[in-house]
């Protein structure tokens, strides 16, 4: 079973994420904030993928994309916005992000993007 880590300071978001992807067969677990989740990547626990909220407080997702990076260089990482601009997008894609995806997510989609990710990172 893969393992999902979900980041998002938004309890609702979080709960919907959570839900849908475990209602798929994914193990998730779940932070509320970066820090918080980049303690749960340093415990070593396997994770196959990062699904994260752009704008957080303490730290925005380029700079928690960079710190995951550090310690899982291989694992793809999907951000959600509510926010949209060209130029937030355009340096997600540059950084490396696997995908970069507007708020709110309809669960067809999350679960296209997800295996698209995994067998992207498995292939590899």
């Amino acid at each position: 079973m893969k393992t999902i880590l979900l980041v998002d300071d938004d309890r609702d978001i979080l709960s919907y994420l959570e839900f849908t992807l475990s209602s798929g067969g994914y193990n998730t677990i779940t932070e509320t904030d970066a820090l918080s989740a980049l303690g749960t990547i340093q415990k070593g626990i396997k994770i196959d993928l990062v699904i994260t909220d752009y704008s957080m407080p303490g730290m925005d997702g380029h700079e928690f994309f960079n710190e995951v990076t550090k310690t899982l260089p291989s694992v793809p990482v999907i951000m959600l916005t509510g926010h949209v601009s060209v130029e937030n997008y355009l340096k997600s894609i540059s950084l490396g992000l696997y995908e970069y995806v507007s708020k709110p997510i309809d669960s067809t989609l999350l679960h296209r993007i997800v295996k698209s990710a995994l067998d992207s990172a498995e292939a590899q």
